[in-house]
């Protein structure tokens, strides 16, 4: 099969890094650690798994970041990710093969994946967190007899989605509902990822929200927000005019753009709040926002919002940005919740508490969501280097959310 495999090397790091110097292509070259290779096709690593032919896959930006070298050495995370690895978790398939203890799905089911390895996966003795539902806090992700590895994607043995196939265990697999699309279906995992951070600090009705960040975890945190908590204003905050209609679309009451004083000065004024200018620092707010859904989560993002929240509000940190140093002075003076937000499981929504993935089919089902209106770009598996370029300079190419698209 073909498929997109990303090599930990010292000669192809230092040579992407060197060509990426002059050109964002650089890193995709056949030099470098990302590349489409002839890989074997995968079989079921047991009884109780399958394999699937993606449909649609989406390109996520962790794995941007991954393929242009944005991460630091210093990163933890690094002892939950085995090299080389097939890219890509945000996958809609069709089973084709079926082991002869899988009871779940049947050979011809679409199915949305999960792409992540906790313990059922790795044929495990569930953990305490497994147990509870808490499938991205599991506690053996490097344990078993696979790779280390957190999801399909960054894991040796269980290769991701930027393929012709991949093997999955049965508890992976969601049946995609009749009248859901595949596009939707393959956008069931960062829906997931921000109705998990909503359900840490959902708004009240009457309350003024904030999503920092109006790329696609941003666009579906609005759109979430919009149509399951219809009684909140939501501001959608990002530096370029070109979002403004996706995120209008996704629900958002108002778009600004901007960064920085100039940002907090649009907040204040929308909210109603009073500015207290500091020299030669930002300003802050006396009111603001109730909540901040910050979906970049980088220093600068995080210095800005703990300055547009209420005392005792709260910033839920979505976004997986490069750790730096930022001022912090405002969470302990008006005591705000700097909460960490790290995917999904089981979560207690609407008086039941099912997988993420479940409630999201449903809800598509139902026709009370869809954002596949912020998909823009469409590419065959062949095309992966102008797909990564595409994601990358996402201002240049309009790029909003970029897909893989492998049906005829």
């Amino acid at each position: 099969m073909k498929a997109v495999s990303f090599e930990l090397s010292l000669p192809r790091l230092a040579a992407a890094r060197i060509a990426g110097f002059f050109s964002p292509a650089g890193f995709v070259a056949p030099f470098g650690p990302t590349r489409l290779l002839d890989l074997p096709d995968p079989r079921p690593r047991r009884d109780d798994w399958v394999v699937v032919r993606p449909a649609v896959t989406g390109v996520c930006g962790s794995d941007i970041k991954e393929i242009f070298l944005d991460a630091d050495l210093d990163n933890p995370l690094r002892a939950l990710i085995s090299f080389p690895h097939v890219l890509g978790h945000e996958v809609a398939a069709t089973v084709i093969e079926a082991g002869p203890a899988v009871r779940r799905v049947r050979v011809g089911d679409r199915v949305a994946v999960s792409p992540w390895l906790p313990c059922e996966v790795r044929g495990l003795p569930l953990c305490r967190y497994c147990q509870q539902g808490d499938f991205s806090l599991c506690d053996n992700f490097t344990v078993g007899d696979i790779a280390p590895g957190m999801h399909a994607g960054n894991c040796r043995d269980v290769p991701g989605g930027y393929a012709e196939l991949m093997a999955a265990h049965e508890s992976m697999c969601f049946p995609i509902p009749d009248g859901v699309s595949d596009e939707q279906a393959a956008l069931a995992d960062p829906f997931s990822v921000a109705l998990h951070a909503i359900r840490k600090a959902p708004p009240r009705p009457g309350e003024t929200v904030l999503v920092y960040g109006c790329g696609p975890l941003g666009l579906v945190t609005i759109h979430a927000l919009a149509r399951l908590y219809p009684g909140a204003r939501i501001l959608a905050v990002d530096l370029h005019e070109y979002l403004r209609p996706f995120a209008l679309a996704m629900g958002a009451h108002e778009y600004l753009a901007g960064k920085g004083a100039e940002l907090i000065e649009r907040v204040a004024e929308a909210t109603s709040a009073r500015v207290r200018k500091v020299r030669l620092a930002l300003p802050w707010v006396t009111g603001g926002v109730d909540r901040v859904y910050d979906t970049v989560g980088i220093a600068a993002t995080l210095e800005t919002a703990v300055r547009l929240v209420k005392p005792l509000g709260t910033v839920l940190l979505v976004g997986v940005g490069t750790p730096r140093r930022y001022e912090w002075t405002p969470i302990f003076f008006r005591e705000v919740s700097v909460i960490g937000s790290n995917a999904y499981g089981a979560e207690p929504f609407e008086g039941e508490r099912q997988h993420g993935f479940t409630y999201y089919l449903s809800l598509c089902a139902a026709g009370r969501v869809d954002p596949t209106p912020m998909i823009t770009h469409r590419y065959p598996l062949a095309g992966y280097r102008e797909a990564f370029v595409a994601a990358r300079a996402k201002v240049s190419r309009r790029a909003v959310k970029v897909i893989f698209d492998f049906r005829p």
